[in-house]
């Protein structure tokens, strides 16, 4: 018995994956337009003119809750769910519309990375290098502090445990802020590396 290639295997399951993808989608077509068609009967039986649905409406409900059952939102509601999850759905979305569609050509393509980026992923990134800045400034100044006072890190980490015991961490959320704090400090106490 011949043994497959992992190259074989790859595109065998791009092919599988191709053909059940191609096939979700027909079977996603064809609901739009069985509702469309029932909806059109349902009116009519009712005594009720059609109202002209506007084209693909059915394929924008069926966008809409797709997106919502990905972000984790109420299906009935759109309320709740994830929304890093729905900006970066948002975010693909946007990427896909910039590249395809809205003529940046193959140079600027190779220049940038991704599309301008919106104001929450700003926020992150500034976030991210802030925590990073900081926590690297205050590593040199516990190297240096520590030189001169050799049980600053014992104390430092007594007034965390004496901080968190006067919360009295009860519930899981403050179990779970006072473990991330113990967390923290520690990367900020800890020896350098050598």
């Amino acid at each position: 018995m011949n043994a497959q290639t992992p190259a074989d295997a790859a595109d065998q399951t791009s092919e599988i994956l191709r053909r059940n993808e191609q096939a979700m989608m027909a079977a996603i077509f064809n609901a739009c337009d069985d509702a469309a068609r029932t909806t059109d009967d349902e009116l009519r039986s009712a005594g009720i003119n059609p109202i002209s649905m506007r084209d693909g409406y059915f394929l924008s409900v069926a966008l809409h809750l797709l997106f919502l059952n990905r972000c984790g939102a109420d299906m009935e509601t759109s309320e709740g769910g994830d929304p890093k999850r729905a900006a970066h759905l948002l975010r693909v979305g946007r990427r896909i519309s910039a590249y395809r569609w809205e003529g940046i050509d193959e140079e600027q393509k190779t220049r940038r990375s991704d599309i301008a980026l919106d104001d929450d992923e700003r926020r992150e990134l500034a976030d991210g290098a802030q925590r990073a800045a900081f926590k690297r400034v205050m590593r040199a100044l516990v190297d240096h502090a520590s030189t001169a006072d050799p049980d600053l890190c014992t104390r430092i980490t007594a007034d965390i445990e004496t901080y968190i015991t006067r919360l009295a961490p009860q519930s899981e959320t403050d179990r779970y802020f006072a473990e991330r704090l113990r967390e923290s400090v520690a990367v900020l106490l800890q020896p350098p590396e050598d």
